[in-house]
C-alpha cells in the first residue's frame, strides 16, 4: 500500500515539476547542448605545441 502510495506522489511531483518549468528545462537543455558543441569543437581542432 504505501509502495504504491510513493509512487504515486513522485509521479506527481515529477509531472508537477515538468509541467511548472518547462520553459527553464528547455533552456538548460539548449544550453548544455551549446557548451558540448562548444568542447567537442575545441577537443578536436588540431593546434599546434610550441
Amino acid at each position: 500500500m504505501y509502495d504504491k502510495l510513493g509512487k504515486l506522489a513522485v509521479g506527481f511531483a515529477y509531472g508537477y515539476l515538468r509541467r511548472r518549468y518547462k520553459r527553464e528545462i528547455r533552456i538548460g537543455i539548449g544550453v548544455t547542448a551549446a557548451l558540448v558543441a562548444v568542447a567537442a569543437f575545441l577537443a578536436s581542432r588540431n593546434v599546434r605545441e610550441g
